[in-house]
């Protein structure tokens, strides 16, 4: 579990140094990145009472990954940014070994914030099968500050074939229902997403599930799910893709389904899987609908392993 004295006072002391060092002239402009440590994939994508907040994946310290953080930064431009304080910490039971990916839904003038808190138990364990919490993480936010952390699922809330990697929440409104999407591994190594619904944010029953009848990757990551021009469209991360001539060349790939689903009926068809971006460091986008009906994807710009 993080301890917030600890980092607060290590970066106190990283801050005074980097101050006395002359500001390199390379440093990004218009992308994030952390002033100190390790950043990955963006989460809690929303605009919020004319501000965009973009959160994302934080490791100060770059030690060990367990004390990922949701770094913060918001902006009206997405031109000129303004670094926050950091969001999350993973500080309680639930999340004491990560505040690991998730994703932000607005609903009455407040945002709620799903994520995967990530736990790992003492012992000679593969964390794949045996080993891991993977926690699903709701509290409520004005942005800056939120509730308690409540949990919507632990380890005995997802199927049994599943293994511990199911994470990254979304949340999609359609019909006065709250469909949750995640990803997810199960026991056989097939990748597939879990869809949950709910009538109020707080109580999700298991849905159904999506997946294809052929082999396409062992795990499918950080899934999105919405809708533009009446056409459905599933993005995912799976991993595990066998390589193609030109196709499925990074290590894991990004890209989207297009879907014809019906939610209420549990019935879908997947479209062909198209990659979002054929370079080497662009993963796990997340997207979301602005006040001016802009659909707006952001990515990492990294690659895991």
């Amino acid at each position: 579990m993080l301890d917030k004295k600890i980092f607060e006072d290590n970066f106190t002391k990283f801050s005074e140094m980097k101050n006395k060092v002359k500001k390199d002239p390379n440093l990004l402009k218009f992308h994030i990145y952390p002033e100190a440590g390790w950043l990955n994939d963006p989460n809690g994508l929303c605009e919020y009472k004319g501000r965009y907040h973009i959160y994302y994946q934080y490791s100060p310290l770059d030690e060990n990954k367990s004390d990922i953080c949701w770094g913060h930064v918001s902006t009206e431009d997405f031109l000129n940014y303004k670094r926050e304080d950091i969001f999350i910490y993973p500080d309680f039971k639930l999340d004491k070994d990560g505040a690991y990916s998730g994703s932000a839904f607005i609903k009455d003038d407040k945002i709620n914030f799903f994520y995967t808190g990530n736990v790992k138990h003492d012992g000679d364990y593969d964390f794949i099968k045996e080993g891991r919490e993977h926690n699903t993480v709701r509290i409520v936010s004005d942005a800056y500050n939120y509730s308690d952390k409540i949990l919507i699922f632990d380890n005995d809330d997802y199927p049994r074939e599943m293994t511990k990697h199911v994470r990254d929440p979304k949340i999609y409104e359609k019909d006065g229902y709250y469909y949750m999407f995640i990803g997810a591994r199960s026991i056989e190594d097939k990748g597939l997403v879990l869809v949950y619904r709910s009538k109020d944010l707080e109580n999700f029953t298991y849905h159904m599930r999506i997946e294809t009848d052929y082999d396409f990757g062992f795990m499918w990551e950080c899934p999105d799910f919405f809708t533009i021009d009446s056409k459905d469209f599933l993005i995912l991360c799976p991993q595990g893709v066998e390589n193609e001539t030109y196709r499925y060349q990074n290590i894991y790939q990004s890209g989207y389904f297009p879907i014809e689903i019906d939610l209420n009926e549990k019935t879908y068809k997947l479209g062909e899987f198209t990659e979002l971006d054929y370079g080497f460091d662009f993963y796990a986008p997340q997207t979301f609908e602005d006040s001016k009906s802009r659909r707006i994807l952001i990515a990492w710009m990294g690659m895991p392993d």
